[in-house]
This record gives C-alpha cells, structure tokens and sequence, in this order.
C-alpha cells in the first residue's frame, strides 16, 4: 500500500469516528481493532480477532475491491469493501450501520497522506453473513470512494 492508498484513509476514517470507536475495542497493544486486508492474528496476550465461539470480538476488516481510473482525469472511483464483525448479527449489523454513516454522502475532505477524497457513498445497506472458518456473524457494507490519483498540495 502506498500513501495515497485509499484502504489507509478509508482505516483513518473510521478509527476516528465516535459511534465505531464505541463499538470496536482496542487490542491489547492499544490498537482499534480496524484493520486492513486481514483479521490480526495472535500477539502476545492478544488472542487476534478471530476467535472462536463465545470469545468473538467486534472488529472491521477494510478491502480495496476495484479502483478504475476514470479516463482523461486524475481520479478513481475506488471501491472499499468493509467486513464488519461482531458476536451476533444485530450487533454486526449495528456495527456496520455504524461504518456506513462515517462515509455515507460525504463532501470532499483531504485525508493525512494528502490523498483528495472528492466525494464518498455507500451503496445499499448491509448484507449478513456468517465467516466460514470461525462462524463468526458479520456483515458487509460496500463504499464508493471518489479520489485523486496523485497527493494533494496542502
């Protein structure tokens, strides 16, 4: 990932957000349990984020599905594909309601690593799911991100 990558911006979006950081706990070593590409594994007294049943944990999985680049311009419409776990399918659910609103509609910002976020949505609302290794309840939220495709001078 470089750092203009929107899979770290869409992460620095949500840690940031209140209503996520209420429902997604820190890990032991101090950090939202909001991660890209993959689910931590066991590190030291953490036992990871995937667990077994009656120790599931909330946390959100953050995936860059497609990022076209539109043609003649300098931008993406990238697509984010968030997972977003929990210990039953009314709480991942809340959870990626939750994610959904932290990008739902949103205006034009400039992310930390200068990326221009021109505009960003949510397309539909969330599809629950069951992980096929833990069983784990989760639910999947899909984010347009409109971005720029070279930093942003600030």
């Amino acid at each position: 990932m470089t750092l203009l990558s929107p899979i770290l911006a869409a992460v620095a979006e949500l840690v940031a957000d209140t209503a996520v950081c209420a429902i997604v706990p820190l890990d032991t070593i101090g950090n939202r349990r909001i991660r890209s590409v993959e689910p931590a594994g066991k590190l030291g007294l953490d036992l990871g984020d995937s667990r077994g049943v009656g120790f599931y944990v909330p946390f959100v999985i953050v995936s860059q599905l497609d990022a076209p680049w539109q043609a003649g311009t300098a931008t993406s419409a990238v697509a984010i594909g968030l997972r977003c776990y929990a210990a039953s399918y009314p709480a991942a659910e809340a959870l990626a309601l939750a994610c959904a609103a932290v990008f739902h509609r949103k205006a034009g910002r400039i992310a930390a690593s200068r990326l221009g976020i021109y505009s960003s949505h949510t397309e539909g609302g969330p599809t629950l799911d069951k992980d096929p290794d833990t069983g784990q309840p989760l639910a999947h939220v899909l984010v347009t991100l409109n971005v720029s495709i070279q930093a942003i001078p600030v």
